[in-house]
């Protein structure tokens, strides 16, 4: 016999995904005569649900920049701390969702890198990419089956040690 049940159980229903680019200009201590690397550091970010299919995200990282100057003789260092908020679209894949109950998980696919970076007058130029991926957690109802235990047809027999002769073989 069975037995038809709705459960109510907290699932993702909404998915999102997206690449997002940043170009920042950083204006360094002195005229940049050549870049020799660039660096992003310490990313933070907190995600919250806008409506029922977009996720806000919000956060800021650090830009670090090594760069030459003075005819690629002296070396120093841009920082600049560059803050954002995008929107990430999700698509809901559960359609009935309790609306009161909806949580936000942002993780990080690709961590925050420069891709580019060129001088522009006295400001040097980055494009900075990453990319998140946001999934809504709600709770949602799911119908299961539940299977009742069938009775075993083997009789439990707790006298069954008993019963046995342990000299069959002698007579």
């Amino acid at each position: 016999m069975n037995e038809i049940r709705e459960i109510v159980t907290k699932a993702i229903v909404g998915k999102g995904k997206k690449l997002i680019r940043i170009k920042e200009n950083v204006t360094p201590r002195f005229e940049a005569f050549s870049i020799l690397g660039v660096w992003v550091i310490n990313h933070e970010f907190e995600a919250s649900l806008a409506d029922n299919n977009r996720v806000e995200l919000i956060g800021n990282f650090e830009i670090n920049i090594w760069y030459s100057y003075d005819d690629n003789t002296k070396t120093d260092i841009a920082k600049k701390v560059v803050g954002y908020s995008q929107g990430i679209n999700t698509r809901q894949i559960v359609k009935e969702v309790r609306d009161n109950s909806q949580d936000v998980i942002v993780r990080i696919i690709q961590q925050p890198t420069c891709t580019n970076a060129k001088l522009v007058g006295s400001d040097i130029e980055t494009e900075i990419v990453f990319e998140v991926v946001a999934e809504v957690i709600g709770e949602t109802k799911m119908m299961v089956t539940v299977f009742t235990q069938v009775e075993s047809y083997e009789p439990i027999d707790d006298n069954f040690e008993n019963e046995i002769n342990e000299n069959f073989l002698n007579t």
